[in-house]
């Protein structure tokens, strides 16, 4: 029996340095970050996903700055720091109010306000109601008694925003006032600012909360923090071994294949023009802890608001697949008319390449993970299915799959064709595509097949290399494997044939599961399923 006293303890959701330096969690040590952040510039900001880290980090820079040098035993600050100074830290994690409103917002920065002030023994403001001459005078006031300049600290400062992102105008605008009058104060008492950071998803320039870009140094998207949250493949190798070797046995699988697999699932965020790529480290995490790949990040709370507003955006999801775009639209203001800028300040979208003559950044979707859950999410939407229906078609669906059920699972894939939109597969109505041929179409449905599978947590693969082609996709079960060919106005006699033909079922013929080949035809005009065939018919 494994020894579970001696296992590997990760820090899953613990977003508390102190907590976990003391806790005896793992962690992977990135503080050399703080001393360069510190010698930078008094403002910075950084935008990165949610659960990508960016709470533990703030964390780490206020006990830095609140002179604990025990915490930091072992690391790199606490290998190279001399001086362990001392100052006063005022730490707002904007993620703990709702965001629902301008009134729960300011309501929350008062009463955090309030413990400060007595924290630190001060008369409270005379003009309590004003919530940014309050914190202003907060600042100067600490800065006053202890002598210290003040280390502030600014989480997830775009929780309002986000959280409002489809509510009436009148109602962003009055969570905007809120947030402009409380974030502008740091520049305004910049002599009492020892450093100030602050930290979102949304990209601040876009929105004018704060008293001008200028203020901030923005390191987003700097080659030298582009692993400054998240995981790198060294990182992987060099702190979670116990991890990896845990699943390798659990998955009955080699080392090598297991990283392969990880890295597939959770890897490939790119944040910056070099070409540094970071695994989640949210999913990670769990994966090591629960001795399981699944999709951790996307479970972990997708907002509502997020899926409603992207629903009701026109964009073409295949063209997410290769897309060009200038840093500015990456960086822009989220808008129901371009929808970029919120899928790749979100996560959902990630730097795949840049052009660096002609300034451009080729954006994909950055793993496994979120690319099933991206259309996961999206689909009870368009298909007008509750969340409580979506899930029992999707478990109807495995089933058969599982059973070898093959006329039944088809005719379920073409029930969820049926009810997805065109416009978010095809082109914008009035539009045209340079490239029209049959060749792209075919592959449009493809990719909304293989994206479907994925959603079942199946093995599925897409464009095979083997000897006589490429096989378009194969499916496999713990009992049954499925080669299919997909035809556009074609027969399905034809994709069976093409099969035989090509040697399609030569690399499984020693498998020992069930082998199906199946041809399914997509109609150009009815936008769906057509005909269907399979062999062997029981």
């Amino acid at each position: 029996m494994m020894d579970r006293r001696n296992r590997v303890k990760y820090p899953v959701g613990e977003q508390s340095f102190r907590e976990l330096r003391r806790g005896g969690y793992l962690y992977v040590d990135k503080t050399e970050y703080i001393d360069w952040l510190i010698n930078q510039n008094k403002f910075i900001f950084l935008a990165r996903p949610r659960r990508f880290g960016k709470s533990l980090l703030l964390s780490t820079i206020e006990w830095y700055f609140r002179g604990a040098k025990d915490l930091f035993e072992g690391t790199w600050l606490g290998d190279h720091e001399e001086d362990w100074k001392q100052y006063p830290v005022l730490h707002f994690d904007m993620s703990i109010t709702s965001g629902k409103s301008a009134e729960t917002v300011e309501d929350f920065l008062h009463r955090k306000i309030e413990e400060y002030e007595n924290e630190f023994e001060l008369e409270k403001h005379s003009n309590s109601k004003d919530v940014g001459l309050r914190f202003n005078e907060l600042i100067r006031k600490i800065y006053k008694k202890t002598g210290n300049q003040v280390v502030i600290l600014i989480d997830e400062y775009d929780n309002g925003i986000l959280e409002t992102l489809y509510s009436p105008e009148e109602t962003q605008e009055a969570m905007s006032n809120v947030l402009r009058a409380f974030y502008r104060q740091p520049k305004a008492a910049t002599e009492a600012i020892k450093f100030c950071m602050v930290t979102g998803v949304a990209r601040f320039g876009s929105y004018t909360l704060f008293s001008g870009p200028n203020n901030y140094f923005d390191i987003s998207m700097m080659d030298d923090y582009a692993a400054i949250c998240g995981i790198t493949q060294e990182e992987l190798l060099a702190y979670f071994g116990s991890g990896i070797e845990r699943l390798s046995n659990l998955r009955k699988i080699s080392k090598t294949e297991m990283v392969e697999e990880l890295r597939l699932k959770y890897d490939s965020y790119r944040f910056s023009q070099c070409k540094d790529l970071v695994y989640n480290p949210f999913s990670l995490l769990c994966a090591f802890t629960e001795g399981r790949l699944e999709d951790y990040w996307i479970k972990s709370g997708t907002s509502k608001v997020f899926v409603k507003y992207l629903s009701r955006s026109e964009f073409d999801l295949m063209e997410l697949q290769n897309l060009w775009v200038t840093r500015s639209r990456m960086e822009g203001k989220y808008t129901s008319e371009d929808t970029i800028p919120l899928l790749f300040q979100t996560g959902y979208l990630t730097i795949k390449e840049v052009d660096y003559n002609a300034n451009l950044y080729r954006l994909g979707i950055p793993n496994g993970e979120v690319q099933s859950a991206l259309v996961e999410q999206l689909m009870p939407i368009y298909m007008g299915l509750s969340e409580n229906q979506f899930p029992k078609r999707l478990a109807d669906l495995k089933a058969k799959v599982r059973e070898g059920n093959v006329s039944g699972w088809i005719e379920d894939v073409k029930s969820f064709i049926s009810g997805i939109p065109y416009h978010l597969f095809g082109p914008k109505d009035g539009a045209k595509r340079e490239d029209g041929s049959i060749s792209h179409f075919e592959r449009t449905y493809h990719i909304i097949v293989h994206m479907i599978f994925q959603m079942l947590n199946l093995e599925t693969r897409s464009e095979i290399a083997v000897s006589g082609g490429r096989i378009d996709m194969v499916v496999g079960t713990d009992k049954y494997l499925y080669v299919i060919e997909f035809k556009l106005d074609g027969t399905a006699k034809e994709a069976l044939q093409q099969i035989d033909d090509r040697g399609y079922l030569i690399p499984w013929q020693s498998d020992g599961r069930k082998v199906y080949k199946v041809g399914i035809v997509f109609s150009s005009k009815e936008r769906n399923i057509s005909a269907y065939a399979y062999e062997p018919k029981e």
